[in-house]
């Protein structure tokens, strides 16, 4: 796995990422899904979504779809700071692509943080009409062009992504 600065090895072990992962098959996401009607429109359908991390925590967040775009999409998964408020890339949608953006609650360590994104990815690939998840990073090509700083929880979703070390459905 490539990584942009040094991790520590387990950070980027193959099986300590899966037996963690193992976890989220365990409950299910029970999403609840709330209709964002203030956010929608130009043509954009924007849904607010909660759901539960592996260890309880509640993970809130926005999904965005082309409203003039049937499915299939592709989708991506970014998360944003617990002080920040998620908010929908509309040049991202305008595209043609879907968008799960969630707040990171705060206090998390990376692990559980890598979790979460991974337990977004779940969301994304669950949901219908998305046909390819992928992690916000900042080797991601999107029309608003990368972020400045990428977080190592991002970082280490995309290798797990990359690598089919997935959340089991």
């Amino acid at each position: 796995m490539r990584a942009r600065r040094a991790f520590h090895p387990l950070l980027l072990e193959p099986s300590y990422w899966r037996d963690r992962l193992q976890t989220l098959g365990e409950a299910p996401l029970g999403v609840i899904w709330t209709p964002r009607p203030d956010l929608s429109g130009r043509g954009k359908e924007v849904m607010e979504f909660r759901i539960r991390s592996h260890d309880g925590e509640k993970l809130w967040g926005l999904f965005a779809r082309p409203a003039w775009h049937s499915a299939p999409w592709h989708a991506l998964v970014r998360s944003v700071g617990p002080s920040e408020r998620p908010s929908i890339d509309a040049r991202l949608v305008h595209s043609g692509m879907a968008e799960f953006v969630f707040q990171e609650p705060a206090g998390r360590r990376l692990a559980d943080r890598v979790v979460d994104v991974m337990q977004a990815c779940r969301l994304a690939m669950e949901t219908e009409g998305i046909d390819r998840v992928e992690v916000e990073t900042p080797s991601t090509e999107n029309p608003t062009g990368p972020r400045p700083e990428c977080s190592d929880e991002l970082l280490i979703a995309d290798q797990l992504l990359t690598h089919r070390i997935l959340p089991p459905k």
